[in-house]
């Protein structure tokens, strides 16, 4: 297979994955967390370029550490965010699983339902 359509499967299978889980409260968190954390350490290599462009580089002490935090949180919560939306995806897939293999069981033993009652007539005179 080549490069272009291998790489298009695959976005689709990953746009496939993000839409399944799209109302999943764990993922909006991850989704969230891993946002903020990346938008923290862009703000911060913006911040102390523009500050050290500018010769006040000083006045983000605590730049470092905090870039260092945004970057653990990031390497936590972007992965796991991906997780959480295979996991759900598995679990989909399982289930439609499941109720296919319930299917054919039905198909082979049907349920058997009581007849219904004949309608009472009424007595004769």
């Amino acid at each position: 297979m080549a490069l272009g359509p291998r790489l298009a499967s695959w976005y689709h299978g990953l746009f496939h994955i993000a839409q399944a889980t799209m109302h999943d409260r764990w993922v909006k968190w991850l989704r969230l967390i891993a946002f903020l954390a990346a938008s923290s350490i862009a703000s911060q290599l913006v911040l102390r370029g523009l500050l050290g462009f500018v010769g006040l580089g000083n006045l983000v002490v605590s730049s470092g550490i905090t870039l260092l935090a945004a970057s653990v949180v990031w390497m936590i919560a972007y992965p796991a965010m991906w997780l959480r939306m295979l996991t759900v995806m598995a679990e989909m897939e399982a289930k439609k699983e499941f109720e296919a293999v319930l299917h054919e069981i039905e198909k082979l033993h049907p349920k058997h339902h009581p007849a219904p009652k004949a309608a009472a007539r009424p007595p004769a005179n």
